[in-house]
């Protein structure tokens, strides 16, 4: 590799080629700098970049935090280590790090967007009235900036300050909420009696919450399209029959019927909220999806078999970058809820979890619990819909089947971490997208004892009563 132009042009154009994602030519100009001299503090910064860049995100985390110690006094390698650190969910050490890039920055530019990622640390630390202060800062200083925003929006809908709506979707049209269009029609504005096109966003559990939403714009749309995941179709079609469903989300042809094609006006599903969800008492709370009836019958046939209690759990949620190690639990720390009642527990775990309830019977024989795999490890949620309809009641994580209980009517006891997200709030034990969910929130990160054995103990309460009686309610 040629050593020529200087250090820092060679570090600039380094950077250049990672931010197009041609990491190891990016890494073949900052090798060299880094044999030379290991303690390099600016090649140190750029190889964290360039880490990040190729998602090597331990090996960034650990660059980063060399980088800092090595130049203390600058504002990126703290910004770095921050961006690090949240990437591997070490909120604490990424709020800290963010704090001394603010005080370090050069310009205005600089620590507005370090306090927007102050703001984006404490909205994924469920810490939604702190956020708001720094987002409001950083807005000052950049107010067209899409990130400050829906930060914003975040830290507001966090605390059911409904005016968030507005900056919430400021973020329609970034990498997590994509703007789709069928042609090139514009965004909803709210008018009535239009052809609107409205289509699903995020993960299955937010597609399932924003869809409480569809009954009002059915309402006020003169015809309308839904487009989710295919894995929703056939339960959107049985529960809104009065839009065409599509479940062409995921897929890049859409072969719609030629009466859908002329939408006058799109609107993602998460969009409605400004239009109809402006204030607690406009949230219904009610149940709004229908189940399969022919399958809830077979459901109903096993269940009454039972002759007991027949409860879905389910526990774990997220994938890495949603927080999923916080969103964690294994079925010995659930075993407290699981002895406190003699009931036919029934996986909701949408990964096979067959092998974890193998071995987890071996040492409590005594806990019946089973995996129906052809309800839960499906491509289709009319499968999960209908078991779930048939059950006396869930009690899970944080994770797509709160969503479906709370949907479908079924009461649900959901565990919620410490870091939870915006729509269940920051404090109290509902939530008013559903009327039928509890929540049970986590006092310390980390530490779940507490709101399982409040949960094992009202189990205990409720289905304290002979086999018989619990069968014929």
């Amino acid at each position: 590799m040629s050593r020529s132009g200087t250090r820092e042009q060679e570090l600039l154009r380094g950077r250049t080629l990672a931010e197009q994602g041609k990491c190891q030519d990016a890494w073949e100009i900052v090798e060299p700098f880094l044999e030379d001299n290991p303690n390099d503090g600016l090649a140190l910064v750029l190889a964290t970049f360039i880490m990040e860049k190729a998602k090597r995100l331990p090996v960034a985390y650990h660059l980063a935090k060399n980088a800092a110690a090595l130049v203390p006094g600058r504002s990126v390698p703290w910004t770095n280590l921050g961006r690090c650190a949240m990437d591997l969910w070490q909120m604490d050490e990424a709020e800290s790090a963010f704090r001394k890039a603010v005080m370090l920055s050069e310009n205005d530019e600089t620590r507005g967007s370090n306090l927007t990622n102050i703001a984006a640390v404490l909205i994924e630390s469920g810490r939604f009235v702190e956020a708001e202060t720094p987002a409001r800062e950083a807005l000052k200083i950049s107010p067209d900036s899409l990130k400050c925003r829906s930060n914003l929006g975040f830290a507001l809908l966090g605390q059911h300050k409904f005016e968030g709506w507005d900056y919430y979707n400021t973020s329609i049209g970034t990498e997590k909420r994509p703007e789709l269009k069928y042609a090139d029609e514009p965004r909803w504005n709210g008018d009535h009696n239009r052809n609107l096109f409205v289509y699903g966003e995020q993960g299955l559990g937010d597609e399932i919450m924003f869809a409480s939403m569809f009954p009002e714009a059915i309402r006020d749309s003169k015809k309308t399209v839904i487009e989710c995941s295919a894995k929703l179709m056939g339960l959107f079609r049985r529960s809104f029959p009065g839009a065409a469903v599509y479940g062409t989300r995921w897929t890049k042809k859409r072969n719609w019927r030629e009466e859908h094609r002329n939408p006058e006006f799109s609107c993602s599903s998460g969009e409605l909220g400004k239009f109809y969800r402006n204030d607690v008492a406009q949230f219904p709370g009610s149940a709004y999806l229908t189940a399969d009836p022919e399958r809830r019958i077979m459901w109903r046939a096993l269940f009454d078999h039972k002759k007991k209690p027949v409860i879905g759990i389910a526990w774990t949620g997220g994938i890495q970058h949603t927080g999923e190690k916080f969103r964690t639990l294994t079925l010995e720390q659930l075993h407290p809820i699981l002895k406190s009642v003699d009931a036919h527990w029934v996986s909701l775990q949408y990964k096979d979890a067959a092998q974890e309830i193998a071995e987890f019977k071996v040492l409590h024989k005594d806990i019946d619990l089973v995996q129906y795999p052809w309800a839960t490890l499906t491509t289709d949620y009319d499968d999960t819909a209908a078991l779930v309809a048939e059950l006396d009641l869930v009690v899970c994580m944080q994770t797509a089947v709160a969503h479906l209980a709370g949907a479908l009517g079924k009461k649900c006891m959901v565990l919620l971490p410490k870091r939870s997200q915006w729509r269940y709030g920051t404090q109290g034990d509902t939530t008013p997208w559903y009327a039928s969910l509890s929540l049970y929130r986590q006092i310390k990160t980390e530490d779940w004892k507490q709101p399982i054995h409040r949960i094992a103990n009202e189990l205990a309460r409720d289905f304290r009563r002979p086999a018989a009686t619990v069968q014929a309610a």
